[in-house]
């Protein structure tokens, strides 16, 4: 579920068992032979009757790629959600909406469980609560008038919307084309983006950002990067 990145740790063993593999079960091969000449005759082989046979794979050869794929499910944190690709946004914020939904961000609450001291870890937007992910994307005041706004610039009910649960589960109800669908997806995406960079703003810069012109900055950006990359007209 996420975007097909495997670790290292997962491929450097991989490649270091290859070559265990390929001593203890070509023992007649020059690499036997260099491994037996290095480090003496106590290295035996086994009777030629036996055979290593590797139960990842249904041959019983040893694969690279499976011992990767295995040693990676084994150590990697799994997501039963599979990542969410917007292609009428740029890349930068199709990671940072991916980041978002692994919460992955520094948030308050994530820089306290990392065991950062902080000055305070409520949320910088409303100074009320805890600054979780979901609170700052979600249940915030500002983010709560913004999704009102766009559910108006789209002519769609507006929900109660706490979490990113909630938002899948609302999104996958609305009967739109699935291009158009995709597309609030994207305006959605921008708007996290739009409120987490206020909101790194807001903490970060000497004079406070002007809030008042943010949903017009979604829009704005919204229309430019999604007409640039597609060729449906905007209104």
């Amino acid at each position: 579920g996420g975007l097909g990145v495997s670790s290292f740790h997962a491929l450097n063993r991989a490649l270091l068992l290859k070559w265990v593999w390929r001593f203890i079960s070509q023992d007649g091969s020059f690499w036997f032979c260099v491994i037996q000449a290095l480090y003496g005759p106590s290295i035996v082989s086994h009777p030629s009757h036996d055979r290593w046979f590797c139960d990842l794979t249904c041959d019983g050869e040893f694969w690279v790629k499976e011992v990767r794929n295995f040693l990676d499910n084994l150590f990697l944190p799994s997501h039963f959600e599979s990542t969410r690709w917007v292609k009428y946004i740029p890349i930068k914020i199709n990671v940072f909406a991916w980041r978002a939904h692994r919460d992955y961000l520094p948030t308050g609450a994530n820089l306290n469980r990392r065991g950062i001291i902080l000055d305070s870890s409520t949320c910088p937007l409303c100074q009320s609560y805890e600054e979780d992910i979901n609170h700052v994307l979600f249940r915030c005041e500002l983010a709560q008038i913004i999704i009102r706004r766009i559910c108006r610039w789209w002519e769609l009910d507006w929900q109660g919307l706490i979490s990113f649960s909630d938002w899948h589960s609302w999104l996958s109800s609305i009967r739109l084309p699935s291009k158009v669908k995709n597309m609030l997806e994207g305006v959605f995406c921008v708007a996290w983006w739009s409120i987490w960079g206020l909101r790194n703003r807001t903490i970060f810069n000497e004079a406070p950002p002007r809030r008042s012109v943010i949903f017009d900055d979604i829009v704005s950006n919204s229309l430019i990067w999604c007409s640039s990359r597609c060729n449906r007209a905007f209104s």
